[in-house]
């Protein structure tokens, strides 16, 4: 598969700075001799320094896995990892794995189950300054976890309080400050909202944002909420069976989707004006998600595309540039001129 192109201009003119560059990994988890899941199949990407790239896709599409595995929590098992100019895929040794974990952390999907319920919040905001700053004085210590609550909409009483005395908001608040605790410059943000009451996910997306511009953080969002997603992210993939099928900016995915599936998500975000809704349609998909053990030959979503046709059941797209920072893996860009004119018409005029 074609690699992104990674060297676009700003909008100012400015060249941006790639800090993570995704090149075909894969990972795969054995189950029994014979039998692998293909939860990430070859999948490229970039991320520029100080923007959010969303990666949105159904449960189960590899999202998290992508997340894990640029962290290292998961070894890759095909492709490369490169962080900051340097190939991470393989890191070596206590020493290694230290260094980069200080410059990238996770605020995890759960508040609930991913708080030690023994700990106190200020135990565990300390055990990542416990471990990169083992010299740090203990007053300097308690100075830093204040702040950290602070900046997180809380204050330094909460430090004397256990998980399960705070509600799931303010749980979420305590990963995060966790995850600000050792000074990152890049954060895995895995479904941060998903678990918080509708009323609560805009205070924490709205709080995440105003870190990143006090911080010149890094941001990878996973989510299945589009919405959302639409709110907080510079660039957006789609993903779908462990493969990614469209990859573009914010503005560009919701104003012109290109992919099948991306416009299937698209049209089942809720819309107020019901005569707005009306108008714009709804795509339903048919069939079933293949299975990840055994995944069909040919392009995964085929067997759910109302514009399948012979070569999609054959051969699987590669992700390939239609228009500038648009890329998508479908057959319908790929060779345009090999299709049925009608087919072709239809899909542009949707």
């Amino acid at each position: 598969m074609t690699n992104l192109d990674v060297t676009k201009q700003a909008k100012a003119g400015v060249r941006k700075e790639v800090l993570i560059e995704l090149n075909e990994v894969s990972k795969h988890f054995q189950l029994g001799r014979r039998q692998s899941l293909k939860a990430v199949d070859q999948v490229s990407f970039h991320i520029y320094k100080g923007e959010t790239f969303g990666l949105v896709g159904e449960s189960g599409c590899g999202k998290t896995t992508v997340g894990r595995t640029i962290l290292g929590i998961y070894p890759t098992t095909g492709g490369s990892v490169v962080y900051d100019g340097k190939d991470i895929s393989h890191l070596r040794g206590r020493e290694e794995l230290k260094s980069f974990r200080k410059r990238a952390q996770m605020i995890f999907q759960d508040p609930y189950a991913s708080l030690d319920p023994r700990m106190t919040v200020d135990d565990i905001i300390s055990e990542g300054l416990d471990v990169h700053f083992p010299n740090m004085p203990a007053k300097d210590k308690h100075d830093r976890i204040s702040t950290l609550l602070m900046r997180v909409g809380l204050n330094s009483e909460h430090g004397a309080r256990f998980p399960h005395e705070l509600s799931g908001g303010q749980r979420q608040r305590i990963g995060i400050a966790r995850a600000l605790a050792v000074e990152p410059e890049f954060i895995v943000c895995d479904e941060p909202i998903s678990a918080l009451d509708v009323s609560i996910q805009a205070q924490i997306v709205n709080l995440l944002n105003k870190l990143q511009n006090e911080s010149e953080l890094t941001y990878l969002f996973i989510s299945h909420d589009l919405s959302m997603v639409k709110h907080i992210s510079d660039r957006i993939g789609v993903m779908y069976l462990g493969s990614l099928v469209e990859v573009t900016t914010n503005n560009r995915l919701y104003a012109k989707p290109m992919h099948p599936y991306t416009q299937a998500l698209i049209s089942a975000i809720p819309i107020p004006d019901p005569d707005k809704k009306e108008e714009m349609g709804r795509i339903i998909l048919e069939g079933e998600v293949p299975s990840p053990i055994n995944v069909p030959p040919g392009c995964k979503f085929a067997g759910r595309c109302r514009y399948c046709f012979d070569r999609c059941k054959k051969e699987q797209p590669s992700l390939q540039q239609v228009e500038d920072e648009h890329y998508v893996a479908c057959h319908l860009y790929d060779r345009p001129d090999s299709l049925p004119g009608i087919k072709r018409k239809i899909f542009k005029e949707d």
